[in-house]
C-alpha cells in the first residue's frame, strides 16, 4: 500500500488501519527496544526473568538474613 491508501484508511477506518500497521510498529519498537537493552521488553514479559524491583527485594531478603534480623513483614496481608 501507498502512504497515501495508508493515510486514507487511518482517516475513515482506524480499527483497519491498527491491524494493518500493528504488527510492524510493535516489531519495530521491540527491536529498538532490544538494541538498547530496554528492559521493557525483556525482563517484564519474560518470567524467568526477574524485574528490578524483585532483584532489589531478593538483595535486602538476604542482607537481613546475613546480618541475622527476622524475617520482614508480608505488605498487604490483612493482620487480623
Amino acid at each position: 500500500m501507498t502512504p497515501a491508501e495508508l493515510e486514507a484508511i487511518r482517516t475513515s477506518d482506524p480499527e483497519r488501519y491498527e491491524a494493518l500497521t500493528g504488527p510492524e510498529r510493535d516489531r519495530q519498537l521491540a527491536a529498538a527496544a532490544a538494541r538498547r537493552g530496554d528492559p521493557l521488553y525483556s525482563s517484564e514479559h519474560d518470567p524467568c526473568r526477574p524485574t528490578p524491583y524483585e532483584r532489589q527485594a531478593r538483595a535486602e531478603y538476604e542482607a537481613a538474613r546475613a546480618i541475622g534480623e527476622p524475617e520482614p513483614p508480608v505488605y498487604g496481608s490483612s493482620g487480623g
